[in-house]
């Protein structure tokens, strides 16, 4: 039986104003779905799901958010749940016994959002003055109560610099938390956003060698840098295969970063028993791109990562934007060498992101 790994954004709210937001203008166009639309979508369709991320806008404003997470750990505990916050839902613990007792029972791994190692920084950066201290309030009750913790951020020009890494790795440290990096995606109607935040392949590339030689690059769940860069043969694309993003409106779409209106109009919770249908042809289909037949890693990278492609080109007939050879360079001769055993994360299945950690 297929399963899939779902991301989910119960709410368009947002207690942040974030300079790289993708998901906002979407968000913003938004019906929200109730309570109980989530638990009629869960209880038809819990068979079909592996693991549920919350994320998207901040669930843990919403009260239903730890009313809803309590009652698919009790009725369907099979079902991994984890959380990508800001920081704040630590707040909303403190505030509430009865949500911190729903978190620790429910939510099995967290995301943290720091961007910047630096206080003023991450908050400039996020819009928000809290951001900081959300952020590392919520590590440390992580960290105290043994929940498995990563720091995310966006890869961009300035989050990867050597200062800024070294930063967000003893901050790792300090909470025994792994780094996960999401590289980012251009926002289609911002330019001037896309050319601030648009990371080039050296900058990534160099600070790839940089982990890898200081750090632990732990896994690469990418299928064009965990092929070409580690030469890892186990890698599937699973955008819109076995990973899906499901909107506030009950939109089901096909990756976290392809949620304009083509992508929302096919499926949607509210359709009852609807994973065992969903097929989105263009990626369960996908053809390698005429420029990668004949390349070494054809059979294995295929092309690239799916959203990449249709973000930077509109198509998957072009391939991945970080291509080595698309861009005049040379595959790496030598591959990082990577440890992995074991799936790291619900975001191993889930999206194309990479994972560090420090060295033990």
């Amino acid at each position: 039986m297929k399963k899939f790994n779902v991301g989910w954004g119960l709410t368009n709210k947002c207690n942040m104003r974030c300079q790289f937001c993708y998901s906002k203008q979407a968000r913003d166009e938004l019906k929200e779905c109730t309570y109980d639309d989530w638990k009629k979508f869960v209880d038809e369709n819990h068979e079909w799901i592996d693991s549920i991320n919350y994320g998207t806008g901040e669930n843990a404003i919403l009260d239903d958010f730890f009313k809803i997470i309590m009652y698919i750990r009790t009725s369907y505990p099979s079902i991994k749940q984890s959380l990508t916050s800001n920081g704040y839902v630590f707040e909303r613990m403190e505030a509430n016994p009865d949500y911190m007792e729903a978190f620790l029972e429910s939510i099995d791994e967290v995301d943290v959002s720091i961007d910047f190692y630096q206080k003023e920084r991450h908050i400039e950066f996020r819009g928000q003055p809290l951001a900081y201290d959300w952020a590392l309030k919520t590590l440390k009750f992580c960290h105290e109560h043994g929940k498995l913790c990563t720091i995310v951020f966006v890869g961009f020009e300035e989050s990867l610099q050597k200062d800024n890494l070294d930063g967000l790795f003893k901050i790792a440290k300090e909470y025994d938390a792994l780094l996960r990096m999401n590289i980012y995606r251009p926002v289609s109607n911002r330019p001037d956003i896309n050319q601030r935040f648009i990371l080039s392949y050296q900058t990534l590339k160099n600070a790839l060698d940089y982990i890898n030689e200081k750090y632990q690059i732990v896994s690469l769940s990418d299928i064009l840098f965990g092929t070409v860069f580690a030469g890892q043969t186990h890698l599937k694309e699973n955008t819109g295969v076995n990973s899906i993003r499901i909107l506030p409106d009950g939109s089901i779409c096909p990756s976290t970063y392809l949620i304009t209106e083509e992508y929302r109009n096919q499926y949607n919770i509210k359709q009852g028993r609807i994973l065992d249908q969903i097929v989105f042809n263009e990626f369960e289909n996908s053809v390698i791109p005429k420029e990668c037949v004949g390349c070494q890693y054809e059979s294995q990278c295929k092309g690239g990562v799916f959203d990449r492609r249709i973000l930077w080109y509109g198509t998957l007939e072009q391939r991945d934007p970080y291509c080595p050879i698309r861009l005049g360079k040379e595959f790496p001769k030598e591959y990082y060498q990577i440890s992995k055993t074991k799936r790291v994360s619900v975001h191993d299945d889930y999206l194309p992101t990479l994972f560090f950690k420090n060295k033990e």
